[in-house]
């Protein structure tokens, strides 16, 4: 069977990445994720549970749903890529809101001490001496409070750092605005001690990058090394595949077999909940940032983000990003939503394509959840996070004060295809 699964989905990638040419198109990097994943799951050297038939059929299900989306979204668009291409345009092009970025980098910084300072009251409040433990274990904590408010500090400095990296950055002020971003950023991503945000930061800054055609073989390896030391980083700090007190030698070795464990065991924690009869949500998981905002504003109690542990046979808590659709609709859930998924998500593609920066913005916002759909749910769950972000850049791009000329190229007809050229 996992030949033919494995057969089935690289068919899909093969079949994504001719419509196309491009490794940019969504479907094409969902088809190649899955493939990926179930690669290694096959083959992983680690005592792993089978998962069934089921659940695999759920799998390149949502995978082919994901592909109609995307043609759909191109024939709305006007037919098949293979007949377009780009052709950067010379106009030197304006900023959006030159001021209002820096006044963004100026609160971001500003607040980042307030910042630090409650994460050390977070920690002392806990029983552990480890700085980033103790902070860990409060956060989780449900009557912790948190950071608050400061916690929208993290997404000004994100959303400011993606806006330096997609505009021209001219002078030497600009350049420095975008370091000092980046610098900001890592640290607010550090003090969440989720990994992964920095994949997040990661994630985002690359596909910018893929988008406007920046996305070089050297940034992607300092990316995959910067992911890598940050994975590993955390996993010793924390206790979580590494100990302080070992030397590296024997952390190193512990580190691979965290991320591979990882990596693969969210695909036999979806296959318990498939095997496990339940009643259906109707949109209690797919809609569950929104309805603890509800909750929240009534004073009832919020549903945790972090799920029960299942074992596999090693314990895990997360269940791959189909995991919300198919609890609340089953199979026909994971069909429509990620259909609606797929068309969204080619859809900024094509924006992008054309050099508008709103589409590029959502496009690079999109791929990080794109990217972990086999790990975990990052599509639904912070939901809240993805309306803040649309929004911010909507009215930053779209105000009526901003310059609507952002682009920096246009998609227009060519007489061959590009396989041709």
């Amino acid at each position: 069977m996992s030949i033919l699964v494995l057969l089935a989905l690289g068919g899909l990638s093969v079949a994504n990445y001719w419509t196309c040419r491009d490794m940019r198109y969504p479907p094409f990097i969902m088809s190649a994720v899955w493939l990926l994943a179930m690669t290694i799951y096959y083959v992983a050297p680690i005592e792993i549970n089978r998962i069934g038939i089921l659940t695999v059929l759920i799998f390149v299900s949502a995978v082919v749903a994901f592909s109609g989306g995307g043609q759909l979204a191109l024939a709305l668009h006007g037919g098949n890529l293979r007949t377009l291409e780009i052709r950067p345009s010379t106009i030197a092009h304006p900023l959006a809101h030159p001021r209002l970025k820096v006044v963004f980098l100026v609160l971001s910084t500003a607040t980042l001490p307030l910042m630090i300072q409650r994460a050390f009251q977070l920690a002392s409040q806990s029983a552990y001496d480890m700085f980033l433990i103790g902070l860990r274990t409060e956060l989780l904590e449900e009557d912790s409070g948190g950071y608050g408010l400061l916690s929208y500090a993290a997404i000004l400095s994100f959303f400011t750092t993606f806006l330096y990296t997609i505009e021209p950055r001219r002078g030497i002020a600009e350049k420095l605005g975008s370091y000092l971003s980046l610098v900001v950023s890592i640290a607010y991503a550090v003090l969440t001690t989720g990994r992964t945000t920095i994949f997040f930061i990661l994630a985002v800054l690359a596909g910018i990058a893929f988008m406007q055609e920046r996305f070089t073989f050297k940034k992607f390896l300092v990316s995959g090394v910067v992911f890598l030391l940050a994975f590993g980083f955390f996993g010793v700090a924390m206790g979580k595949g590494g100990d302080p007190d070992a030397p590296w030698s024997e952390n190193i070795s512990s580190i691979g077999e965290s991320l591979l464990v990882y990596g693969v065991g969210p695909l036999p924690a979806f296959d318990q909940v498939v095997r496990t009869k339940r009643a259906l949500g109707y949109g209690e998981n797919v809609l569950v940032g929104p309805l603890n905002s509800m909750r929240g504003f009534f004073g009832r109690a919020r549903v945790p983000r972090f799920r029960e542990e299942v074992h596999v046979p090693f314990p895990v808590n997360v269940y791959t990003g189909i995991n919300a659709p198919y609890r609340d609709f089953g199979v026909t859930g994971v069909v429509a939503v990620f259909f609606v998924v797929g068309a969204a998500s080619t859809w900024f593609y094509l924006g992008g394509l054309a050099g508008d920066s709103l589409y590029i913005f959502c496009y690079a916002v999109s791929l990080y959840p794109l990217l972990l759909v086999t790990f975990s749910d990052e599509y639904f769950d912070p939901m809240n996070d993805w309306i803040k972000y649309g929004l911010c850049a909507y009215l930053y791009f779209r105000s009526t004060r901003a310059r609507r000329v952002t682009g920096w190229g246009e998609i227009r007809p060519v007489a061959a295809p590009l396989a041709n050229r």
